[in-house]
């Protein structure tokens, strides 16, 4: 097959599960015998704003193409100057483009940067068009559709305009996609400043809200509207819209209605089978969290729950965690060098169960498919779209409740914990990149 996939760009530039996931794809099908294109948004120009597609040579056997003067790309930091985020293009730009590519299926893994008309192309062409749900940028501007310490299911926007006070303006947003920041993205001062931004993303949590009678603030809320609507616009006008999760499948269609949908959970290049991994046990209970320790990831949930079962007296467990933490308790192993993915197999020898205590809706959560292909269990909320393949090899408990995971915790016997393991080993199936190619193939085909 002819196979054209839209992503946000190639490794090391461009970093993350959505990264990770759509290269091992391209790369994957390549070697299969396919014929692999990519297309994925470049640099802004300040004052030449034609836009056009560069082809910029083969890598790892992928044709590569970098769409000049893109829609911005707002990564995960929030949308400010809303107008030039649904500024229009010649459409004629696409129709040369996949004339020349002559693609049978557009891969698309995000919508950040990409036109409407790129859409409208291929459906004018008849090229079928695949999106996989990796968040949800379109319905929420900074992808999360976390607000003020929750989940936000406002359907007005009223919210988005205090979500994206800290928002990135269009110059800041120009830089990072420049060819200089790709060169510079790795030294120590870029490095520096990108981890100090870092550490103060979701500080809007501590923010007073803001006045919505304010007729500025409403009329940004109408803003936010009309570009939630350009984007499902062009989601509603994609052949078949691959949702990783149910949880996916269920935020989505609260905001649109796919012409075709599949739920389909994914994997990654890195798992195999691995249930046989020798468990090391002993007497106390090692609770494993390789999520950031960020509010949305349900970090501040699981510190408080934690926290009250050590005041109470129980004190026999300990938290390996990976991230730099805002506060240390004494329960916490704090591991915060570079996390290489060559470890897993140490920590999850170490690993007695993992917590997954996410309070945003989580698209899917490569770390639960992780721990369950060791025979780890697993804890998540109802909000991990992951908790789909858990079965009987975990518990799922309600996101946000600091009392169910108390008790879940407390509930977690050795008899229990072997339990668990054995129904991992016995009863589930642990989705591997051979299957989930296998499966993304024959979507294309149908």
């Amino acid at each position: 097959m002819r196979i054209l996939h839209y992503f946000l760009g190639f490794p090391p530039y461009r970093t993350g599960g959505l990264t990770k996931c759509s290269y091992d794809i391209m790369t994957s099908q390549k070697n299969q015998g396919d014929i692999v294109f990519a297309l994925w948004p470049g640099k802004m120009n300040l004052f030449n704003k034609k836009v056009k597609i560069i082809y910029r040579g083969m890598f790892d056997g992928i044709e590569s193409y970098e769409l000049i003067n893109p829609l911005p790309v707002p990564l995960d930091e929030g949308v400010k100057d809303v107008d030039l985020f649904m500024e229009k293009c010649d459409s004629a730009i696409y129709e040369k483009f996949l004339k020349k590519l002559r693609p049978d299926v557009i891969h698309i893994h995000t919508l950040m940067g990409l036109h409407k008309e790129f859409i409208l192309v291929a459906n004018k062409k008849k090229v079928k068009t695949v999106f996989t749900s990796h968040d949800y940028y379109g319905i929420c501007p900074k992808v999360t559709l976390y607000h003020n310490k929750g989940v936000c299911d406002n359907k007005d926007c009223k919210d988005c305009v205090y979500c994206n006070l800290n928002a990135l303006s269009i110059k800041q947003i120009m830089l990072i996609q420049s060819p200089l920041y790709r060169v510079l993205k790795d030294s120590a001062i870029i490095k520096k400043l990108r981890k100090q931004h870092r550490n103060e993303f979701f500080s809007e949590d501590d923010q007073p809200e803001i006045l919505m009678s304010d007729e500025k603030n409403l009329k940004m809320a109408e803003k936010y509207s009309t570009l939630r609507k350009y984007y499902v616009d062009m989601l509603q006008n994609i052949d078949l819209i691959h949702f990783n999760s149910t949880v996916a499948e269920s935020v989505y269609c609260r905001y649109l209605k796919p012409k075709n949908s599949v739920v389909l959970s994914i994997s990654h290049k890195d798992i195999s089978d691995k249930r046989d991994t020798p468990h090391k046990g002993d007497s106390i209970l090692r609770l494993t969290c390789l999520a950031p320790a960020k509010p949305f990831k349900g970090f501040n949930i699981m510190k408080q729950a934690l926290d009250e079962l050590w005041e109470e007296g129980k004190r026999d467990f300990i938290l390996n965690i990976f991230n730099q933490v805002p506060q240390l308790s004494p329960y916490m192993r704090i591991s915060t060098g570079q996390f290489d993915y060559s470890l897993l197999k140490s920590i999850m020898e170490e690993s007695d169960v993992l917590l997954a205590p996410s309070v945003w809706y989580e698209t899917f959560g490569y770390t639960v498919l992780e721990a369950l292909s060791f025979g780890v269990p697993v804890v998540v909320t109802d909000h991990v779209g992951a908790k789909d393949i858990v079965g009987d090899g975990g518990v799922v408990i309600p996101s946000g409740s600091v009392e169910a995971l108390k008790r879940t915790i407390k509930s977690l016997t050795p008899s229990y914990l072997e339990k668990l393991r054995e129904n991992i080993r016995n009863n589930i199936k642990i989705k591997t990149w051979e299957m989930f190619l296998k499966e993304i193939k024959d979507i294309y085909k149908s």
